[in-house]
């Protein structure tokens, strides 16, 4: 992972004064919420953080009680405004003597870098937490210039890294991978509120299969719906529900009437947690395009769940194929189907994968160990810039 000879940090020694940068940290999609969950777990006795936003958000001032918080609002860089925002940013950087700032998503990476630019006495780092799909001919132009002004570019894992070296031309060397981390305590098997079935209203006996993503093009719910239909003609105690919110909502519901499972079908609506969900959940599904590394696989990883996912992206990283669940190359329904078949009609099946799933998450992805891990990387960038 690019961490050879990375050395613990001294508690002993000065906090280390750390910028993590992001768009925003107001809504719950993944990179926002990693950016949050590493703030509330990196050691405080060794990091001195602040956390720094390009727009306002109600989270932030959660935020703001225990870490320096800070918002330099941009629509948009390529404006007047955009770069009075960098030179304010650059001005913070420098007043509070930040020794690392960690930048996460583009805009936020593009900010970071130019706000690097010139400066020698900060490590800048930037993210890459995606399959890239944003990635258009001038964006490309655009981070292989920024790129010079980084120490680093960390991604979450090797198919992203992959990704990032072939559009970015960067020196495999500047590329590193660490795992983001799941909370295995709040995502347990016994974590969530299994009433929360009662409250959308899934019938008492069925076999809940979840999906847990934001309604969104990219996760390609439309092939869970149709995958659904013929599970359910199959295995008549299947249900299936669909965790997060977004654009597709109405549109999703209308397909799910059309398919003729309508009344098989729910929504959380924002209803509940997801900790909630898994703990109706026998099965976790991902069938998204796209995926740098995914959340909601470590959380039905974290519950003890056997996963069926696409592959695409890391998530053959996270899912060994045919022990802690399924990888479905086929982006077909009938493939998915199968998959989710199989293990509906062989509990013994379902319960092992969740276990060795559960095992293997304790091992790699566990968030303390990510965190830790983290923080001896920060430390050997430290290190090498002095």
């Amino acid at each position: 992972m690019g961490l050879e000879g990375t050395e613990c940090l001294d508690v002993t020694a000065p906090a280390v004064r750390l910028c993590l940068l992001v768009n925003t940290v107001g809504s719950d999609a993944g990179a926002e919420r990693q950016v949050a969950e590493t703030a509330l777990h990196l050691d405080s006795r060794r990091f001195d953080i602040h956390v720094c936003c390009l727009e306002d958000s109600p989270r932030l001032h959660q935020l703001a009680g225990r870490y320096h918080t800070h918002v330099f609002p941009v629509r948009s860089i390529y404006t007047l405004n955009g770069l009075y925002q960098v030179w304010r940013f650059r001005r913070y950087v420098a007043h509070h003597d930040i020794e690392i700032v960690h930048a996460y998503m583009e805009k936020a990476n593009i900010f970071a870098s130019l706000a690097a630019a010139g400066k020698r006495d900060c490590v800048t780092i930037t993210s890459r937490l995606n399959m890239g799909d944003w990635y258009t001919p001038l964006y490309k132009r655009v981070f292989r210039y920024l790129n010079r002004y980084t120490v680093r570019v960390l991604a979450n894992s090797e198919a992203v890294k992959n990704v990032a070296l072939e559009a970015e031309m960067l020196a495999p060397a500047k590329v590193d991978v660490i795992y983001q981390g799941v909370d295995m305590v709040r995502y347990g098997p016994d974590a969530g509120n299994p009433s929360v079935a009662e409250l959308i209203g899934i019938p008492p006996g069925s076999q809940v299969v979840g999906i847990v993503a934001n309604l969104r093009p990219v996760k390609d719910l439309e092939l869970f719906l149709r995958a659904a239909q013929r599970v359910a003609q199959n295995v008549p105690s299947a249900v299936f529900v669909l965790v997060g919110n977004g654009p597709l909502r109405d549109e999703l519901g209308r397909l799910a009437a059309g398919l003729g499972i309508g009344e098989k079908v729910f929504f959380s609506d924002g209803r509940a947690s997801v900790a909630d969900y898994l703990r109706c959940i026998c099965i976790g599904c991902i069938c998204s395009k796209g995926e740098g590394f995914s959340n909601a696989i470590l959380e039905y990883m974290a519950a003890g769940l056997p996963v069926v996912a696409s592959d695409v992206g890391g998530n053959r990283e996270a899912i060994v194929d045919g022990e802690t669940g399924f990888v479905v190359r086929e982006r077909t329904p009938e493939a998915f189907a199968e998959r989710i078949i199989r293990l509906l009609r062989d509990p013994c099946l379902r319960v092992s994968m969740g276990r060795r799933g559960m095992q293997r998450c304790r091992e790699r992805f566990e968030i303390g160990l990510t965190i830790r891990i983290l923080e001896e990387y920060y430390a050997s960038l430290l290190r090498q810039s002095h």
